[in-house]
């Protein structure tokens, strides 16, 4: 029945796209891309392929000034050695945490996966100073480029590049604005899970050059507190984020954890741009082995990385207007543990990208290597 209705829905929406694109209220817009996964762990002759084919449609309707609609879904193929050889990887890529199952896998056997997930459902409601959404939507409270301890909603895995617009949550909304720099925002969400919901409330506010935010939260099965900040050090970007969790059942001898990142980022006139930035993880086990698994690993506010601290460090380069590249590393002195990430991109034509980006995982206490990928992917928007 859900599968049937998604359909119904995405062919009304088409059916009707011109009529109404023409009134200015129904928008289509989204992509398709192609992209092959190449790994091994140390030998080549270990390699591995997998081809994954990902469709974006993203539905807007306005019906007037203050309503809009949105439906956005993702429909992904995959074929290949992943689908042969990782266990659970149909469930894995099936998942969805919200409220309502609104992902489907249309075709599920050992050589090719399909999949059907409705990522964003929602209605948003805007007049004066009231900003007000339901549904399925992306609560952003991060302020950092790659780890965000105060985005509770929503955690997205910086390991996984080609998901752009990152997950969502089955949540309402409300945000009143009391100034043009100044905004009250408080936000709910339920998933199917037992213990799986939050309800948070953020105070968020300028002072001299800082944008700077408060928060508190009732977070799965802690008290969570908060605060992040956004601004400049002379004329570098200078950011960062605490989150302290306390379980509320049992607050007296608990284990508390803290979340804290710190980054600061510079932009060159020669068009190299600097980031860099420190994780703390109170909760991390820094005996797990579980780097090499990152990629495929649920990521939570309270748990960023596996181990206490990290380092991260990026370096991109705009060598001309349709050519782009960048290194990203990161570094944890938990056996010597190191990321490495190179990428390039490159306009073809208006709307199409070709993209080449590395993954490799090391340890160099024991000098072992976790593993190698190498993803190109070619993009048309439209």
């Amino acid at each position: 029945m859900k599968r049937l209705f998604l359909i119904y829905l995405t062919l009304f929406a088409l059916s009707t796209i011109n009529a109404q694109e023409k009134e200015g209220k129904l928008f289509l817009s989204g992509y398709i891309k192609n992209l092959h996964e190449f790994s091994f762990v140390d030998r080549l002759e270990q390699l591995q392929w997998t081809t994954f084919l990902h469709n974006r449609l993203n539905f807007k309707y306005i019906p007037s000034e203050e309503i809009t609609v949105r439906l956005e879904l993702r429909n992904r193929m995959f074929y290949g050695d992943n689908v042969k050889n990782i266990l659970g990887f149909s469930e894995m890529i099936s998942n969805d945490n919200g409220i309502t199952d609104l992902s489907s896998n249309i075709i599920d056997n050992k050589d090719i996966l399909f999949n059907t997930t409705v990522d964003r459902v929602l209605v948003n409601y805007i007049k004066g100073n009231w900003d007000i959404t339901l549904g399925r939507q992306r609560v952003n409270w991060g302020m950092n480029l790659v780890w965000n301890p105060n985005d509770i909603f929503n955690t997205y895995n910086f390991l996984d590049f080609d998901y752009e617009e990152r997950p969502g949550s089955d949540a309402i909304r409300i945000q009143y604005y009391l100034g043009d720099f100044s905004k009250i925002e408080v936000a709910a969400k339920k998933g199917r899970g037992e213990d799986n919901h939050i309800v948070a409330a953020m105070y968020k506010f300028n002072s001299g050059s800082y944008d700077i935010q408060l928060l508190t939260a009732i977070y799965q099965k802690d008290w969570v507190i908060g605060t992040g900040w956004a601004g400049n050090l002379k004329n570098a970007g200078f950011k960062g984020e605490i989150s302290y969790f306390v379980p509320y059942e049992r607050y007296f001898n608990s284990e508390n954890v803290m979340s804290a990142s710190v980054s600061v980022d510079y932009g060159f006139k020669k068009g190299l741009y600097v980031n860099g930035s420190i994780l703390y993880n109170s909760s991390a086990n820094d005996a797990s082995d579980s780097l090499g698994a990152l990629f495929y690993s649920y990521l939570s506010a309270k748990n960023l990385m596996p181990y206490t601290f990290s380092g991260f460090l990026q370096l991109a380069k705009e060598f001309t207007p349709i050519f782009k590249g960048s290194l990203s590393t990161i570094y944890s002195p938990t056996n010597q543990s190191v990321i490495v990430m190179p990428s390039l991109d490159y306009s073809i034509a208006t709307n199409w990208e070709l993209n080449f980006t590395g993954q490799s995982f090391f340890e160099f206490q024991d000098y072992k290597t976790l593993g190698n990928s190498l993803f190109v992917r070619l993009r048309w928007s439209f």
